[in-house]
């Protein structure tokens, strides 16, 4: 497995627009090319090390020849590839705090050009990595070529769903209707943009055969999922059956009451009366998922929440075999390992989201009672100066209120309510850093007292705060003991799903969350 730093990818050359004849338009020359069948090494941001690596993935343009509406693995894994490539690229962490072109897309741009792609469009990459709001970051690329004979234009929309920081407090941000606010607000941006996209092609000329390829990870993941609805519902110059979808540790954003026009083949293996299939039904969306991740569980389906397409889980295992050969995957990847066998188990994590939602009690009273804590608990937790960063910095009580002021709910607090809340949280920290031993993660010891000061601040019982403040640290920091939630998040990494969708056959998929034995 090679491990690599990635630059900035290059923009095309603007030469070949200088040699135009007079009267040209540059815009009908041909954008992206066609590429050898074979393996190519796609570079991603392994949230485990913190490092760029990369991993072989195979890509034909034959992957595109049959209908989006059958399941196809090898387009399923290269796609994975993709949207893990959309992370945000190790070689922009030393200007985390920095809003501007930082190379945070420098993963996603390089294997788009190893992939063939051209006119490249990064959006949200830009914006520094600790602000908080209801965005996505996303992208565009397309190539036009002769295929079989014919004119094909391929277009790819790739959505972030990892390296993000800040952003994270929008997945908590569910709001005060039934849907999920923080999932279904960026879809509008993001279809202005596909329509933009889609109607300077058209102006262009004949496409001819117009392909669309489409892929999302974790937040990016539903993002798509409802994308994918919204744009064959409101496209006429979509086809379902030119409409690849293909999204992986998918959230679930909506219930059948919710958005009509985000909705397509929603909840797709069950039956009305809510029964499971026999098997999946049609759809050109499926959501590949991993049946020990916590993420996949909400919104939870005993709310009534489901996504669009077919759900397809990836087994979770007790086979010895499988978990020797599965563990050998995850340390292939990386120079940090992941422990398969170690995770979650199906039951796990249905265990922990039932004990969520009994602890909830509903979505309304998520959202009433402690929606604004975590949130901001979130947003602290992503939040760094260059300081901070490069120089290991951390804060004053003095600096960490003035932090807490500047926060996206804080305001209904006053400045004595928040020294105060900073006070006691740092009283608290010392037995929560002490549990990490020795080696405290410096990361864990920044932001650990801002988060405790948030939740303490809303006034959240101090015990829970606790507890809260324990998980965003070791989840932020991954370190940390593993017990039954840990297990059940880890599972949400990118090399499980690398290592699961490698291991195990199309065959070995199922309609609901299982565990082989």
């Amino acid at each position: 497995m090679k491990r690599r730093d990635f630059c900035k990818a290059l923009g095309l050359s603007a030469v070949g627009g200088l040699l135009l004849p007079a009267g040209s338009a540059a815009a009908a020359q041909p954008v992206g090319h066609a590429v050898p069948d074979g393996t190519y090494p796609l570079p991603f941001l392994s949230i485990l090390s913190n490092l760029d690596i990369t991993h072989d993935f195979y890509y034909s343009e034959s992957l595109f020849d049959h209908p989006a509406t059958e399941y196809d693995h090898q387009l399923a894994f290269v796609t994975l590839g993709m949207v893990m490539a959309a992370f945000t690229a190790a070689v922009s962490i030393p200007q985390y705090w920095v809003n501007g072109s930082v190379g945070r897309e420098a993963n996603l741009a390089a294997a788009y050009e190893l992939l063939g792609f051209g006119d490249a469009r990064f959006y949200n990459y830009d914006i520094d990595t600790g602000k908080a709001g209801d965005y996505v970051g996303y992208s565009l690329a397309r190539k036009r070529y002769i295929h079989n004979g014919k004119t094909r234009t391929l277009v790819a929309l790739m959505l972030r769903g990892g390296g993000y920081g800040g952003e994270w407090a929008s997945n908590v941000h569910t709001g005060s209707t039934s849907a999920h606010y923080g999932f279904t607000t960026p879809v509008a941006a993001v279809f202005a943009s596909l329509k933009a996209y889609l109607a300077q092609i058209g102006q262009e000329g004949d496409p001819g055969e117009l392909k669309l390829w489409i892929g999302g990870y974790s937040r990016g993941a539903i993002i798509a999922n409802l994308l994918a609805a919204k744009a064959l519902n409101a496209l006429p110059q979509l086809e379902k059956a030119n409409c690849f979808v293909y999204t992986f540790a998918t959230p679930a954003a909506l219930t059948a009451a919710d958005q009509p026009d985000m909705q397509l083949d929603f909840d797709n293996n069950h039956k009305a009366d809510g029964s499971l299939r026999v098997t999946w039904g049609e759809s050109n969306i499926f959501n590949i998922l991993s049946s020990g991740d916590l993420v996949t569980r909400v919104l939870p389906s005993d709310w009534g929440y489901h996504r669009n397409g077919n759900d397809r889980f990836l087994p979770a295992t007790r086979n010895r075999t499988e978990l020797a050969d599965l563990d050998a995957l995850g340390a292939s990847y990386g120079p940090v390992p992941l422990e398969i066998s170690s995770l979650a188990t199906a039951e796990d994590a249905t265990a922990v989201i039932r004990a969520v939602e009994n602890f909830c009690g509903s979505k309304e009273i998520f959202h009433e009672k402690f929606e604004p804590a975590i949130m901001d608990m979130l947003q602290c937790a992503f939040i760094r100066t260059e300081d901070e960063v490069l120089y290991g910095k951390i804060l004053s009580d003095e600096e960490i209120v003035l932090r807490l002021q500047s926060l996206s709910n804080m305001h209904q607090f006053d400045f004595w309510t928040i020294a105060r809340s900073v006070w006691a949280a740092s009283r608290m920290s010392r037995p929560i850093l002490e549990r990490f031993g020795q080696n405290v993660p410096l990361l864990a010891q920044q932001i650990i007292i801002p988060v405790l000061a948030v939740g303490l601040c809303y006034g959240i019982e101090s015990n829970i705060v606790r507890i809260m403040a324990q998980y965003i640290v070791k989840l932020v920091s991954m370190r940390g003991e593993l017990d039954s939630v840990l297990r059940a998040a880890y599972c949400h990494e990118g090399e499980n799903y690398l290592a699961l969708m490698e291991y195990y056959t199309p065959e070995e998929h199922g309609m609901v969350p299982f565990t082989r034995i």
